[in-house]
C-alpha cells in the first residue's frame, strides 16, 4: 500500500475548516458546493520520488479547504463533499448539491499524463458536461435509475418523464456552466503564467461526459488544477502558497459568476471563450 511520508503530511496538512459567516442582509444566499476528487482507497493520479509519494486526493482535498474559506470570506455559503480522507461514490457528490439546492457545484482534480507519460504535459484545463451524445442519454439513464432501484429496461412511463426533465434541466444550466468554466480556466491561467508567457499552460474549457457532473441539478465544471507530474505544477499545488493563490483565484472567479448571473453582459462574454 502507498504511504505518504510524515515529513510531507506535516508541511501540507490541510487548512482547518471555519464556520461559514452569517448570510448578509438583503442579499441572496449564494451556496457552492466544493467536491474535492478522490479519497479514501481512490487515491487518484499520484507522483512518487523517493520515500514520497504525492497522491490527487490528498492534494485536491487540501486546496479544496483552502478554497471553501476563500469563498466564505466572500460572503458565500459553502459545503464541501468530504472535508476527509474518505471514500465517495461519485453519484453521492453532486446528490448531496441536489438536497442542499446549491446554485453551484464544481469538482477540483490533478491531471494525469496518461499513457504517454514521456511528454511532460503541464497547465490547466476545465470541464463542462457533454449531453449531446446518445452515448451520455445512456449514461444519464442508467445513473437515474440506479437511483430509483430500477434496470433502464425496467423503467416505467413516470421514470422517462423525470429523464426527459433531468435533460431540460441539463440543457437549461449548459450556459452558466459553461460561464463558471471559462471563469476557472481564466483565473488560472493567469495565475500559472504570472511570471512569465506559457502557451502550453492554457489547455481550454472541453467538454467530456464526467460522472461527478451528470447528476448536478446546478451549473457545474470540474477543473484539473495542473499536473503532478510536471515539476512546475506539482510546485504550485503542494506547496501551501501556492494553494491559497490557487484557492484565492478560484473564490474570485466565483465571486464574478455569482454577480453576473442573469445579467445578459454576462452571458455576452461567453463569445471570448471557446469551448473545445
Amino acid at each position: 500500500m502507498l504511504l505518504v511520508s510524515a515529513i510531507f503530511l506535516a508541511l501540507h496538512a490541510p487548512s482547518p475548516t471555519w464556520a461559514a459567516p452569517k448570510k448578509a442582509k438583503g442579499l441572496p444566499k449564494f451556496h457552492v458546493v466544493i467536491d474535492p476528487g478522490h479519497g479514501g482507497q481512490d487515491l487518484g493520479t499520484t507522483h512518487k520520488k523517493g520515500g514520497v509519494v504525492v497522491t490527487e486526493k490528498e492534494i485536491a482535498l487540501a486546496i479544496a479547504l483552502e478554497t471553501a474559506k476563500a469563498v466564505r470570506a466572500k460572503g458565500m455559503l459553502v459545503t464541501l463533499t468530504r472535508e476527509t480522507d474518505r471514500e465517495l461514490a461519485l453519484a453521492d457528490r453532486t446528490a448531496l448539491a441536489n438536497r442542499m439546492k446549491a446554485d453551484l457545484f464544481f469538482s477540483i482534480h490533478l491531471n494525469s499524463p496518461g499513457a504517454d507519460p514521456a511528454r511532460q504535459p503541464e497547465g490547466i484545463e476545465t470541464y463542462i458536461l457533454n449531453t449531446t451524445t446518445d452515448q451520455s442519454s445512456r449514461r444519464l439513464a442508467k445513473l437515474e435509475n440506479a437511483v430509483l432501484g430500477t434496470t433502464i429496461d425496467e423503467a416505467d412511463g413516470q421514470t422517462e418523464v423525470a429523464l426527459i426533465l433531468k435533460d431540460l434541466k441539463l440543457d437549461a444550466n449548459l450556459p452558466e456552466s459553461k460561464r463558471i468554466a471559462c471563469l476557472l480556466q481564466k483565473g488560472l491561467v493567469q495565475l500559472w503564467t504570472a511570471r512569465g508567457p506559457n502557451p502550453e499552460v492554457d489547455r481550454g474549457v472541453k467538454q467530456a461526459l464526467f460522472h461527478v457532473l451528470l447528476g448536478a441539478d446546478m451549473p457545474s465544471a470540474l477543473v484539473e488544477v495542473g499536473f503532478l507530474s510536471h515539476p512546475r505544477d506539482r510546485l504550485n499545488v503542494v506547496s501551501t502558497g501556492g494553494r491559497k493563490k490557487i484557492a484565492d483565484v478560484i473564490a474570485q472567479a466565483v465571486a464574478k459568476f455569482r454577480d453576473g448571473r442573469g445579467k445578459p453582459e454576462a452571458l455576452r462574454e461567453l463569445s471570448s471563450c471557446k469551448v473545445r
